[in-house]
């Protein structure tokens, strides 16, 4: 095995482009920029708001007319459009998401070699900024993986070009707080484009497709062992196996530190050359099937949980255009992306699917980790989405709150009085009497709280979808009580004699929309509005 080493001049805050500096890296192929403010123009905010989700009974679209409420809120918090470079868009291919930051690999489409991996910065959850970019000018990534201050690539890199043994390569290279800081290191394994990589603290474990390997190497890039099989697609792990999946053998499950076989699972054979991924969680294996949806299988033995079918079928789209490209899951829920038929979401506790998320665009790649959702829609650049946290709340009137389960649509008529904690997801809301929320509340369409009306949320609240004429109106005599951090997409209309309040001292408000505040109304208490609305 060779290793290439790529040497970096990186240099804090300084950009490295063919216009202004023609030569330090042109021999290395790979063009560094730290600059966040430029980098962060691809970002927008189109289409972000409260996501609806549609009924799985709702074959044909994604329109919902459940009446039940979400029993947790999902906000598209911002939308990255694709690089670019000498006029080629490059498309996301994978994503990895660690800590405060998440890492985004591209190639690009047809025979050219061009790829790039960014690293976004989620510390702030509501407002993401890409800070920093490489641009690999022979060479593209498959997948990405964060290890330890590390990430390793999987990629393919123009022979002709760059001096490595062979296509298919294992890339690594060290990062800290959002920043390159080492040389890109390259090693290359048997194949024509290394499709998945993963890693633990022992071993990295890479895949390469049409005459590939599986290849497993120690955390020096030490060759400890090679496995033929054909056509890999996806590979994970966890403290006890390491799966793979190849498009004409099916899934292989190896024990994790010695890599002798376990089991196979049979599957139909898959379309050549597509992306495909698996997962792992809780002793269960799930694969992404292409047209036949998603599998989930015992990990030990191989043996079938379940199928889980893509749920809706849109009109006008080409059979092949409709096929489960990735899976992933966490904490008992699991996402698909199912190409044209957009990204849905599964109870993997229960095995069941739940519904499609009302997204634009096709999905070939979703990741969620830690309550953020990413997903990869190829040229369209990628969506950015949170799911609420229910954290406890300490206050003394949120204790001994059941969640709420009643309908999307909430009414609380002025000689009532309703308290729920947990996590909603509610489409309008009408307040005439005492509602209380302690959570994490979202609600997407419209929010009036009419006069001698009450509402209190506690934790963390969502509002509206930018743009698009949603509105919360608090009337004459009412109040909005606000503590923790409030997110508002639509508009604000406080009326004549309204009261808008935030309790606590750690209070932040985010308001895109329109605000008008009439004669009468006022705004009280400490809060952070970070987008100047509320002066």
């Amino acid at each position: 095995m060779k290793v290439k080493l790529i040497y970096l001049a990186l240099l804090a805050g300084m950009i490295f482009s063919c216009q202004d500096n023609p030569d330090p890296l042109s021999e290395n192929h790979i063009l560094i920029n730290t600059d966040s403010e430029e980098l962060s123009k691809r970002l927008s905010l189109d289409g972000s708001g409260v996501i609806g989700i549609s009924s799985p009974a709702n074959p044909s679209g994604r329109v919902m007319n459940d009446e039940d409420a979400e029993k947790f809120s999902l906000v598209l918090i911002s939308h990255a459009s694709s690089p670019t470079h000498e006029g080629n868009t490059l498309q996301a291919t994978h994503i990895d998401i660690e800590g405060n930051y998440a890492y985004v690999g591209y190639n690009t489409a047809g025979s050219t070699y061009l790829g790039a991996v960014e690293i976004i910065d989620i510390s702030d959850p509501y407002k993401p900024k890409i800070v920093s970019q490489a641009i690999l000018e022979d060479s593209e990534v498959s997948a990405l993986e964060y290890r330890d201050g590390q990430l390793f690539l999987a990629m393919a890199i123009d022979v002709d070009k760059i001096d490595v043994t062979e296509p298919a390569n294992l890339g690594v290279v060290s990062v800290s707080e959002g920043k390159f800081t080492s040389d890109f290191r390259f090693v290359s394994v048997p194949g024509f484009v290394a499709t998945d990589v993963t890693a633990t603290s022992d071993f990295i474990a890479l895949v390469s497709g049409s005459n590939g390997n599986l290849t497993v190497f120690d955390r020096n890039l030490n060759l400890l062992r090679e496995v033929p099989i054909e056509d890999l697609r996806s590979v994970a792990t966890d403290e006890n196996r390491l799966a793979v999946l190849s498009g004409t053998k099916g899934a292989s499950i190896f024990n994790s530190n010695s890599q002798t076989p376990v089991t196979t699972i049979g599957l139909e054979q898959d379309v050549p050359q597509t992306k495909r991924t698996i997962d792992i969680e809780d002793g269960h294996l799930y694969i992404s099937e292409g047209k036949n949806g998603a599998g989930v299988y015992n990990l030990s033995s191989g043996q079938q949980v379940t199928k889980l079918a893509i749920p809706i079928n849109p009109e006008n789209v080409e059979p092949g255009d409709i096929v489960t490209n990735a899976v992933s899951v966490d904490g008992g829920l699991m996402f698909m992306a199912n190409g044209a038929a957009g990204v849905s979401i599964a109870l993997a506790d229960d095995v069941e699917q739940h519904g499609v998320l009302d997204l634009d665009g096709s999905s070939n790649f979703v990741r969620f980790e830690n309550k953020f959702i990413f997903v990869a829609t190829g040229a369209g650049g990628i969506q950015i989405l949170k799911m609420g946290n229910d954290t406890e709340e300490t206050e003394d009137k949120c204790e001994d709150l059941e969640a709420y389960s009643g309908s999307s649509n909430l009414n609380v008529n002025g000689n009532e009085s309703a308290a729920f904690r947990g996590s909603a997801q509610l489409k309008n809301v009408n307040i005439g009497g005492n509602f209380l929320f302690c959570g994490s509340l979202a609600i997407e369409n419209s929010l009036n709280v009419n006069s001698n009306g009450l509402m209190e949320v506690y934790g963390s609240f969502a509002f509206g979808q930018y743009k698009k004429n949603t509105s919360i109106n608090v009337n004459s005599k009412s109040v909005l009580r606000l503590s923790g951090s409030t997110v508002i997409y639509g508009d604000l209309r406080l009326n004549s004699g309204a009261k808008l309040e935030f309790v606590g001292d750690d209070n932040t408000i985010t308001i895109y929309g329109d605000v008008t505040v009439n004669s009468g109304a006022s705004i009280s208490g400490n809060f952070n509005d970070t987008e100047g609305k509320l002066k």
